[in-house]
């Protein structure tokens, strides 16, 4: 058997595989697709020098050792700024032409998939690493779910030397949702079935059924959403192979050829590799974008797939370029969220929770409803004042619906329904920890427990922030194994995790040795976190994970962070008074000094100087206009930020640097009123290599 035939029959499988599932036209009929495929897993069997990666043969390939191991993605995976009305895209219009000297349109339009975001790598053609989005930063290798899925190429149609990377939307069609939904129910009732039989005389078909069942799940999906989701998390790709998973790609990247010129060229490119692709709608003006919106919205349910909203991005690839991203977002595309639907249920109570700070915010109980494909019983309230703009009552009839599609939230109550049962709720006067008033501070709308870290409740939740994948991502240091720990006093604050032994953890109820020694690896891996990510972790008002890089990158270590005076701090751009009150507030406390102390014995790099910047990159402004050649906009602005420099989109007195490239414009003008250095992508080049 020779090479040819096996790419002759690899060929004609994948050309049938793109028919089928690409373009929805078939081309020959499931016998001889089963024939042809049947052949060359023969052949393949037989002569493994002839089983090679793009084969159809090798979508399904069990659990290999890396599964969902994760992996820093190349170019971070951002999130979309949202907005609900036409006002709101006029302003986000109104805003990007501002920054930008280049024409905003045309725009375009597409519906937004309710999916997964997906990163596929392509390496000289052959699909090498499939990725979830993760955090932005990291995601996980799904590489062995995401080749089950049947109109992502294995290889691409044209050849491609290097690599390149294509982002998509994984999705569950609804009808395969449906009919999943409905296997449930009966693989339910079989399990239930199975389990009451005596495992002695089960036969060894029924022992095997009974054993599929349970590592499936027989539990039903709330949405298509979900069901994706859990469906590329299976650590048997087996299973993700007999679930309807598609991909819409919607974004290519090019590592070494950046050839095409707009959006609407890449979407085409994206074709001609052989990948399904969203419905594409150019917009000149943002009438035609309102008219487009509109039909979206009218045939949402006519879509063969969940959609939540519209995309829109500027087209030019040039101009997004200028434009580059927030810290959470790109500025050349917005997110246009339809009407939630909104169902009516009752108010049956409001409880209070206490946050990881010491926050109290009320919760609407509500009587279960289903809103948007998922049973909705709670939904937060935010903050007192919410409860009582909105006139909420215990025992109301009231409006709920999922903003965003996501999130559960109350509209209002329905007066008109109201009766003598109903009752005005007002926020009681202690803490749930049973320990504390609560009290309000300022000017701010959420109350918070007057004992502060000292508060039970916030601890737990500090706690289980700080093994969150928010924190530092200790596996297996879930809420339940928190409250373990807190309840059988083996814990009481984050240093404590670091003295944990396994003669504590084994003899602990349900606990094995497996369980036990991968939460105790996990907890001793954690302590070779950056201190960025443990400054984040530490769970301090307004200090998150980007401004916990940025204070550690302008300062060189968390203890000159601490160590930092409010004038320090003040000047740096991007740090605003509530953070500097707010980590002037958590030093002073003895108890966070003592923990400090605490992790520094235990091995945390406190006090350990990173390597903050070259020249005077540290701390310096930066704005970045007209069409760079050397680099990305991304790319020069990763470049800076690694170096300890800060990326704004306006010049200001503030500014220290402006880069320019080909047509400046008006931000070139301004850099020289205001005398501001202004270098070209070569001084940038000589600045950043002193």
């Amino acid at each position: 058997m020779n090479k040819k035939h096996v790419d002759n029959l690899i060929e004609k499988l994948t050309v049938a595989e793109h028919a089928y599932y690409v373009l929805n036209k078939p081309i020959m009929s499931d016998g001889e697709y089963d024939k042809l495929f049947n052949e060359l897993k023969e052949i393949e069997s037989n002569n493994t020098n002839l089983v090679f990666t793009y084969s159809p043969t090798q979508r399904v390939t069990g659990t290999p050792e890396n599964v969902f191991e994760q992996v820093t993605h190349k170019q971070r995976m951002y999130s979309l700024d949202n907005s609900e009305n036409v006002e709101d895209l006029e302003k986000w219009i109104e805003k990007i032409e501002k920054l930008t000297d280049n024409k905003i349109f045309p725009l375009t339009v597409e519906p937004k998939i309710d999916g997964l975001a997906i990163s596929l790598i392509y390496r000289d053609g052959l699909l090498v690493k499939g990725l979830t989005r993760g955090d932005g930063f990291i995601g996980e290798d799904v590489t062995h779910n995401i080749k089950t899925i049947r109109n992502i190429p294995l290889k691409l149609k044209n050849s491609i030397k290097g690599e390149i990377e294509v982002r998509g939307e994984v999705f569950m069609p609804t009808d395969s949702f449906e009919k999943l939904n409905k296997q449930k129910i009966k693989d339910q009732k079989k399990l239930d079935s199975l389990a009451q039989l005596d495992k002695k005389e089960m036969t060894s078909e029924q022992l095997k059924e009974l054993k599929d069942l349970r590592n499936e799940g027989t539990s039903e999906f709330i949405n298509a959403r979900n069901a994706a989701a859990g469906s590329l998390r299976q650590k048997d790709s087996n299973i993700t192979a007999n679930r309807d998973l598609r991909l819409l790609a919607y974004q290519l990247i090019e590592y070494e050829n950046q050839t095409l010129n707009n959006y609407h060229e890449q979407i085409k490119t994206l074709e001609e590799l052989g990948f399904s692709t969203n419905n594409i709608s150019l917009t000149t003006d943002i009438e035609a974008v309102s008219i487009v919106l509109k039909d979206i919205e009218e045939n949402r349910n006519k879509f063969t797939y969940q959609i939540d909203g519209a995309v829109l991005k500027v087209n030019s690839l040039n101009t997004q370029d200028e434009l580059g991203f927030t810290s959470k977002s790109p500025r050349w595309a917005i997110a246009f969220k339809f009407s939630a639907e909104e169902q009516t249920t009752q108010l049956l109570d409001i409880k209070l929770q206490v946050g990881r700070t010491g926050a109290i915010t009320p919760v609407a109980v509500l009587k279960p409803v289903n809103v948007g494909g998922a049973l909705v019983s709670f939904a937060t309230l935010h903050n007192p004042d919410e409860v009582k703009r909105k006139d909420l009552r215990i025992n109301d009839y009231v409006i709920v619906r999922r903003a965003g599609d996501v999130i559960p939230e109350v509209v209002s109550s329905i007066p008109e329904r109201r009766d003598n049962t109903s009752s005005i709720w007002t926020i009681q006067k202690n803490c749930l920890c049973g320990e504390h008033l609560i009290e309000f501070i300022n000017e701010e709308k959420v109350p918070r427990c007057a004992g502060k870290e000292k508060c039970k409740i916030a601890k737990k939740e500090s706690i289980i922030f700080y093994g969150s994948k928010s924190g530092l991502d200790i596996d297996g240091l879930g809420r339940e194994t928190v409250e373990t720990l807190l309840s059988e006093n083996l814990i009481s604050s984050f240093e404590d995790l670091y003295t944990l032994t396994y003669e504590q953890l084994i003899n602990l109820p349900q606990w094995k040795e497996k369980k036990t020694i991968n939460l105790l690896e996990a907890i001793e891996s954690s302590i070779d976190s950056e201190p960025s990510k443990l400054l984040s972790a530490l769970g301090i008002r307004f200090v998150g994970k980007q401004t916990s890089k940025l204070l550690v990158n302008s300062f060189g270590s968390i203890e000159k962070v601490f160590n930092a005076s409010p004038s320090d701090l003040q000047n740096i751009h991007g740090i605003s008074d509530s953070v500097i009150n707010s980590i002037s507030e958590w030093i002073l406390e003895n108890t966070n000094k003592d923990l400090i102390n605490n992790l520094r014995k235990i091995g945390f790099k406190i006090d350990t100087q990173i390597k903050t910047s070259k020249g005077e990159l540290n701390g310096k402004t930066f704005v970045l206009t007209g069409t760079l050649s050397k680099y990305t906009r991304q790319q020069a602005t990763q470049l800076i930020e690694d170096l300890g420099g800060i990326v704004t989109s306006s010049v200001s007195k503030n500014t220290n640097y402006l880069i320019y490239g080909e047509k400046a414009g008006s931000k070139l003008d301004k850099a020289k009123k205001l005398n501001i250095s202004a270098l070209t992508e070569e001084e940038f080049t000589a600045l950043i290599s002193k």
